[in-house]
């Protein structure tokens, strides 16, 4: 069996450079993790890219940029991984035509982390085509089962790298921690709040981008101006003994918020009614409500499932866990540490 190099076309966004770390830090591993150059350079092609300038006059050549994202790359047996923030470009970039043909023996895997009809490209303004991508790619993998089984495409869920924290930010300051934007959520937080309130539980809920007129006084509800850095975020989940996720849209897959769970070695309390027949899902660890009257308390004022530190789900959300997923699909062997 043929071994195959591994290139993966991620994100420069902080998320992915934790969760995808693994990749990062393996030298038998290339991680492309932004389209844009540095120096001069970046700035040129800032203006080629430029958003508001292509829609006015779609400006040519912007593949001519492909070979400088593959410099120092050899012919021979590739396989490419392009996830979600490439996608948003291919219709200006054309990275899938180029790789099918600088590198025809290559294997090429299109991996989308978000809902399909929600990637829209960054210069048509319209969903991702996915006619386009199967003419290019050996694999389509979505990491929602119910994406999966509408468009075709085989599932996967995102990956995650082990996280480092100092083990001083590990000490438990709070009982339930949140962070999002209201999307409507506020009302059943602060319903959360004082319940928790009430039974001597701390919230820390940290609320996104709510207009002040909208903004009600509540103890343990903190409303910010601006995103929180997700090192931040990452430290005050491993201060909280269980982190609450309420889920807006129908997803129908575990999320960042459950890997994180998972490798900080918390509990999880979700809407996410789709979990519980995951592959991820643990009673001792998660527990699903569908409003704040249902909640089980007695979970949320247990101690942490796994003593030890060592949650078993930790191995099958590593970035490892799709390598062997994509030599299983393409039959192929691929090189990594």
């Amino acid at each position: 069996m043929d071994k195959y190099s591994l290139v993966v076309f991620g994100g420069q966004w902080d998320v992915y450079q934790v969760a995808h770390r693994d990749w990062i830090e393996d030298p038998l591993v290339r991680y492309v993790s932004t389209f844009r150059p540095a120096g001069l350079l970046g700035q040129v092609q800032r203006l080629h890219f430029n958003p508001r300038i292509n829609a006015i006059c779609s400006l040519p050549f912007k593949p001519c940029w492909n070979p400088y994202y593959l410099r120092g790359v050899d012919d021979g047996h590739l396989c490419f991984l392009v996830t979600e923030p490439w996608l948003r470009m291919e219709s200006g970039i054309r990275l899938l035509p180029y790789l099918r043909r600088r590198y025809p023996h290559s294997r090429i895997v299109c991996f989308t982390q978000d809902m399909v009809d929600t990637i829209l490209d960054l210069y048509t303004c319209r969903p991702i085509d996915l006619p386009y991508l199967r003419k290019y790619a050996d694999l389509l993998i979505s990491y929602d089962t119910t994406d999966a089984r509408q468009y075709d495409m085989l599932y996967h869920p995102t990956v995650y790298s082990p996280l480092h924290i100092a083990e001083k930010d590990q000490r438990p300051l709070y009982d339930l921690y949140f962070l999002g934007r209201d999307k409507g959520r506020l009302s059943q937080l602060i319903e959360i709040c004082h319940e928790a309130t009430r039974r001597g539980l701390r919230c820390h809920f940290l609320m996104l981008e709510v207009p002040k007129r909208d903004q009600i006084a509540c103890e343990g509800i903190t409303y910010l101006k601006r995103d929180l850095p997700y090192a931040e975020n990452l430290r005050l989940c491993a201060q909280s003994r269980c982190i609450v996720e309420m889920l807006q849209q129908h997803a129908a897959s575990a999320t960042f918020r459950t890997w994180e769970t998972i490798m900080l070695n918390r509990k999880l309390l979700t809407n996410n009614a789709s979990i519980a027949t995951s592959d991820f899902y643990d009673s001792r660890y998660i527990s699903v409500f569908d409003s704040p009257a249902h909640i089980d308390w007695r979970f949320v004022q247990s101690e942490t499932a796994f003593p030890d530190g060592n949650n078993p789900y930790q191995q099958c959300i590593r970035p490892l866990s799709l390598i062997h997923f994509l030599e299983q699909q393409l039959n192929i062997h691929i090189a990594h540490s």
